[in-house]
């Protein structure tokens, strides 16, 4: 695995944030073109939200980004039932899930499968 792939992928497993990752990349002199490249209508792809619980409890959400953002500013909570995320730190997850949608990423935000088996997954496509 490359340099650049292991970063990402300890951006993925919440090693280092998007700005260290960012900072790494850079000391290793990745092209700053493609670093910053923004993603053409970001906010206009989708947020996908999939949670399926042991007890049957299914949630299948699909918002444009903007209206997430939006969302989250006034609430500051995502439009899942928070009993599907049990043993989840709220909070902490909101806070994650803000800072990739501010750095505009893109694939999984959260991917959690719990010792019972309820699974849960963030993404934007």
């Amino acid at each position: 695995m490359d340099e650049k792939m292991r970063i990402l992928k300890m951006v993925e497993e919440g090693t280092v944030t998007a700005d260290e990752a960012y900072q790494l990349m850079e000391a290793m002199g990745v092209d700053r073109e493609i670093m910053t490249a923004p993603i053409k209508d970001y906010d206009k792809r989708l947020l996908h939200i999939q949670v399926e619980s042991m007890k049957g409890d299914n949630v299948n959400i699909q918002l444009p980004v903007s209206a997430v953002k939006k969302i989250t500013r006034a609430t500051g909570k995502l439009p899942i039932p928070e009993k599907a995320l049990h043993g989840i730190d709220i909070d902490e997850l909101m806070e994650a899930i803000r800072e990739c949608l501010d750095a505009e990423v893109e694939g999984d935000l959260v991917n959690v499968n719990s010792c019972v088996d309820d699974k849960v997954r963030i993404y934007v496509e």
